[in-house]
């Protein structure tokens, strides 16, 4: 059988990117369970955090439990982010869930760049995964089939040109996102699904907010299959704002979510983040103001222990 150039030349393209899709589809680095936190880049005045900014934060939330161990980030270059927050992070002890964001291709090469260079400045011992896409699905920012694409480029950087085999990279999405058929070839891109869910924004009481949440959970455990690691990337009750259908935002219904959620979570030893560690009075919205487990001057608002 004669076989023409051109054929020859795409099978052999074809077996090289089988060779590298293959290790990085065999390695699925696993995550090991830590409770975390959301952190935005802006101080209460929106100006952008400082070094000594991130490490005040990270050093009030180490003083609140000591299982609280990780913080996630949005961004790699907003702000500046890793450059000022990795130092922070290795003075503290605290890990790092990194950010990239995967809207446009010139915020996603920044991004990357910004993720690559502190790696290659402070190495990996900082850092526990990384998300690229922050429900930019959702949000319906990005084709799926790109999405897909930014995460094996990200996966290719960080697992093997940087020889981080044992770092995880995701992408963070909300629950109904992930159970989207349409959104498959992301879910096959990931070495772990980061969901967010709000039992809050789908309007639900507070006292049957757990089964709101444990529902998001199973669904999306169906969806993605038994290989791929589910963590919580989001979840949290805002204390301020208006009400949205029967979920009210105060203080009590933040200390019920978190006991009925939030120490369901602990107990379970899933990993997780908290939205969010502190209130952000820089936000656009009352609700998204409000989302603090803490005030914006690092007070505690609810009981943690569990």
């Amino acid at each position: 059988m004669k076989i023409s150039v051109a054929s020859a030349f795409m099978a052999a393209m074809m077996a090289t990117e089988a060779a590298i899709a293959a290790p990085l589809e065999a390695r699925a680095p696993k995550v090991s369970y830590f409770f975390g936190f959301n952190i935005g880049a802006n101080k209460p005045n929106g100006d952008c955090k400082s070094t000594q900014d991130w490490t005040d934060e990270f050093n009030a939330i180490k003083s609140w439990n000591p299982e609280f161990t990780a913080i996630k980030l949005f961004s790699t270059t907003d702000c500046s982010t890793l450059a000022n927050a990795v130092p922070a992070a290795k003075a503290t002890g605290l890990k790092i869930w990194a950010g990239v964001w995967a809207v446009d291709k010139e915020k996603f090469g920044r991004e990357k760049a910004g993720l690559e260079q502190a790696i290659r400045d402070h190495g990996t011992e900082w850092l526990v995964g990384v998300n690229v896409g922050s429900e930019s699905l959702y949000r319906k920012e990005i084709h799926p089939g790109v999405l897909a694409e930014q995460i094996w480029d990200v996966k290719g950087m960080v697992q093997t040109a940087l020889g981080a085999s044992h770092i995880p990279v995701g992408s963070a999405d909300t629950w109904t996102s992930w159970v989207d058929g349409a959104n498959v070839d992301v879910i096959k891109a990931c070495d772990v699904i980061v969901m967010n869910a709000f039992p809050y924004w789908q309007g639900a009481q507070v006292d049957g907010s757990q089964d709101v949440f444990q529902k998001a959970v199973s669904n999306t455990k169906a969806a993605i299959g038994e290989d791929k690691q589910l963590i919580i990337g989001e979840t949290g009750w805002p204390t301020g704002g208006p009400d949205f259908g029967a979920a009210h935002p105060n203080v009590e219904n933040l200390q019920k979510f978190y006991k009925s959620a939030g120490c369901s979570l602990r107990s379970s030893k899933t990993p997780h983040f908290w939205f969010s560690a502190f209130d952000e009075p820089n936000r656009g919205s009352d609700i998204e103001k409000n989302f603090g487990i803490a005030t914006s001057d690092r007070n505690l608002k609810i009981n943690v222990t569990c």
